[in-house]
């Protein structure tokens, strides 16, 4: 039975698929095909071949020909660019992180071109079997289609040029790094003007709000604001989404929060739920927080024994501290005026400050403890978003409570004499920001080594 949450599910994986927008184009040219034979024998179309004369075919033999050929190379294009896309996914599975691959697939301009092709592939073949013989020992020629034919021809060969160069660059670890990095800083800057536009200064007592349980399993991954906003103006209520996205939830998990008590109320119950997207994939225009995990494990994987490139690491790690900073700008509860124009309808429960440290910072400290340069550049990482933080008095608390484990492992870990000034020096550093604590924090570096 097709539940409403199944057909919203089966939606965003029919689009985000990567054969949707070549299936969308591919019956735009079928349908562009039935057009022109529909009006290639009509007396307008008639008077514009006697100028076009000089471009179109006037035998069958050359049409048939003309058609064939298109057909069969852009088929050999088409079998290339599929080619080049799974061998482009498996490297960057391996290479980058599995976790990119979902934004790869979904790249619009290489699903165009793939479509492009398949709509050349069948235009051409429709042209091809409407050359006919007719009553009269005629030959029924579709020549204005076979000009488009050709056009689509040499298109595809243009094309195929912008293809192979696209992506061959899409792969490179910078152009990935840099895409995440914009994608997820442009997701964070329209929170922060959203919440600049629609600014609250007090937020509802959510403890003393009515608990709202799972229907089902699974990591849940965002909401149709739209509909549960209408849902929610029509039954004046309010929601509170208790966990973070991408939390993973269980049947009867109390994930949500009302302020008034639908226990009663099944119908409505389901109708909310049904507005909440559970799904495995992690796409940034759902929630900056996957294009950080995504920078994170890019970083991860470059100091992986197979591949060893520190200097990827130590971008990542530059562009998480920028992404980091921005971060401090947005509210730890979000909320949303969507269908209302009093206060908010639905609130939403921010990943915090700490929670970001800990998931995006703990795997690259435990892969490159070892490597004084990245260390180095972490410590570097934390004292510039020191300088933006320290008037952040939660947010500076949270930063030094994590050096803390970073020191510890620097201890551990590292204990060349020269590694160890470097380390010095940025935790030297680090005490402008913040006197007190970082004097904790560099006794305590000089402590452990004694």
């Amino acid at each position: 039975m097709f539940t409403p949450r199944k057909i919203a599910d089966n939606y965003r994986e029919m689009i985000n698929s990567i054969g949707f927008y070549p299936s969308m184009m591919s019956i735009c040219f079928l349908l562009f095909a039935v057009l022109s034979m529909s009006i290639e024998y009509t007396a307008i179309v008639q008077e514009i071949k006697k100028f076009l004369s000089v471009v179109l075919v006037d035998s069958e033999e050359n049409a048939r020909t003309i058609l064939s050929t298109l057909a069969g190379s852009i088929i050999s294009l088409t079998v290339f660019s599929f080619s080049m896309v799974m061998i482009v996914l498996n490297s960057a599975s391996a290479s980058l992180s599995p976790r990119v691959v979902p934004g790869l697939i979904t790249r619009k301009s290489h699903q165009m071109v793939l479509g492009f092709y398949l709509g050349s592939i069948i235009y051409s073949i429709i042209m091809l079997i409407n050359i006919k013989q007719l009553d009269d020992n005629t030959v029924a020629i579709p020549a204005l289609g076979v000009l488009f034919a050709l056009i689509f021809g040499l298109i595809s060969l243009v094309l195929f040029v912008y293809f192979i160069h696209s992506i061959s660059k899409a792969i490179q670890v910078d152009n990935v790094l840099n895409d995440l990095f914009k994608h997820t800083k442009n997701v964070i800057q329209q929170i922060i003007t959203r919440q600049q536009q629609d600014k609250i200064e007090s937020f509802p007592d959510f403890e003393q709000w009515y608990p709202i349980g799972s229907h089902t399993e699974g990591y849940f991954k965002g909401v149709h604001s739209d509909k549960l906003c209408a849902i929610l103006a029509e039954q004046n209520i309010e929601l509170y989404i208790v966990v973070n996205q991408g939390f993973f939830t269980v049947k009867g998990y109390p994930f949500l929060k009302c302020n008034h008590d639908l226990s009663q109320d099944p119908e409505l119950l389901e109708k909310l739920l049904n507005c909440f997207i559970f799904y495995i994939e992690e796409y940034i225009s759902d929630h900056y927080r996957y294009g950080l995990t995504q920078i994170s494990e890019i970083a991860v994987k470059a100091m992986s024994p197979g591949i060893n490139d520190p200097g990827t690491a130590v971008k990542a790690i530059d562009m998480l501290s920028i992404l980091l900073i921005e971060r401090l700008k947005i509210s730890d509860t979000n909320y949303s005026f969507k269908h209302s124009e009093g206060s908010p309808l639905l609130y939403l429960h921010e990943t915090s400050f700490d929670e970001l440290l800990h998931d995006n910072f703990t795997p690259i400290r435990n892969y490159a403890k070892n490597d004084g340069y990245v260390m180095t550049n972490v410590l570097e990482a934390f004292k510039n978003i020191l300088f933006i933080a320290h008037t952040n008095e939660q947010a500076t608390n949270s930063l030094f409570n994590y050096l803390t484990a970073i020191v510890d492992d620097i201890n551990e870990h590292i204990s060349n004499q020269y590694d160890r000034n470097e380390v010095r020096n940025m935790l030297r550093a680090i005490t402008r920001t913040s006197e007190e604590q970082g004097n904790k924090l560099l006794a305590r570096f000089e402590h452990q080594q004694q």
